[in-house]
């Protein structure tokens, strides 16, 4: 086995630990020498902590933390192919997603900093950015301007790197009401008034896909009324978790159903009906459970509950 399909291997059987599914960012420096090694560290610095404070999520490595301690002349004799294709077949082998150059070259009284990023795909070069300096301050300065450089110009990309969270889980809704009606004769018996509602959402970022089950009875001195409705329908969620406290809310359905009934006297009737139902909230509630990624709890407003577990990833 030559050297290049070795190296291929090893890096191969390293990927499978290093796999994942936030973004990954491979880190390759310059040989390090006497004269530019404060330079190159400064540089590798900079950008690893704007990396981290830029894109959260992703995480980076180097060749000397990943223990590929591959020289970069060396690098292209073993691989046989231009710079930019080397480090695309590293990228490729150790399933990374972005391929970082920083390089620090020292001759006489100047400094040359030179970076690149590269994503795999087409159109792969995001950033390329050189400056020379003289030695010195200028050269520290100048490297946290290449590292600035390049963290600016990758945030282009920070909905493809760091994708923003989302909630899923359920929410559940009951409520069951019963009033006495007074007739406007104090003479004549009153009614009564009874409902119940049953909603069941399943929720996935800011939109419920809720299906809602709604009967109301009437019963009075003049007759009864009976009306029944349904729907499946998709409205608008909001979920907020702030210092431990959850808040929610389920925009409006329209169920869709019939209203029967009798009237006093004989005679009956029956319609189609279209009953507006939700506007239902929480308001920063303690729950049962409650994290920045999770939170579940039930409440319950008068004769509203309202039940949810819902989780963020």
């Amino acid at each position: 086995m030559n050297n290049k399909t070795t190296l291929l291997f090893l890096l191969l059987i390293l990927a499978e630990y290093l796999h994942a599914a936030d973004p990954k960012f491979y880190v390759m420096l310059s040989p390090e020498t006497k004269a530019n090694s404060a330079c190159l560290n400064l540089l590798d610095s900079e950008f690893f902590n704007g990396l981290r404070k830029k894109f959260p999520c992703a995480s980076s490595e180097s060749q000397y933390s990943t223990k590929v301690l591959l020289e970069w002349e060396k690098q292209k004799q073993i691989l046989g192919v231009e710079e930019k294709d080397q480090l695309l077949n590293i990228a490729e082998a150790m399933k990374y997603d972005y391929l970082v150059s920083l390089s620090v070259t020292v001759l006489e009284n100047t400094t040359t900093i030179s970076a690149f990023i590269m994503k795999k795909g087409p159109n792969n070069v995001i950033s390329r950015t050189v400056e020379s300096v003289s030695n010195g301050d200028a050269s520290i300065n100048a490297a946290k301007k290449v590292s600035k450089k390049l963290i600016d110009d990758l945030y282009q990309y920070n909905s493809q790197l760091c994708r923003e969270k989302t909630w899923t889980g359920t929410i559940k809704i009951e409520q069951h009401t019963y009033e006495k009606l007074l007739h406007e004769d104090p003479k004549q018996p009153g009614g009564s008034i009874k409902s119940d509602l049953s909603v069941q959402c399943d929720v996935n970022n800011n939109v419920a896909q809720c299906t809602v089950n709604y009967s109301e009875q009437l019963t009075g001195a003049e007759g009864n009324s009976t009306t029944v409705a349904s729907c499946t329908d998709k409205t608008d969620v909001s979920i907020s978790v702030f210092d431990g406290k959850t808040s929610i809310s389920v925009g409006m359905v329209e169920a869709k159903g019939t209203c029967s009934g009798s009237l006093e006297g004989g005679g009956g009737f029956s319609s189609d009906v279209s009953v507006p139902l939700g506007g239902w909230s929480v308001d920063a509630a303690i729950g049962t459970s409650t994290r920045s990624d999770s939170s579940s709890g039930s409440v319950n407003q008068g004769d509203l509950t309202i039940t949810w577990s819902m989780n963020k990833k």
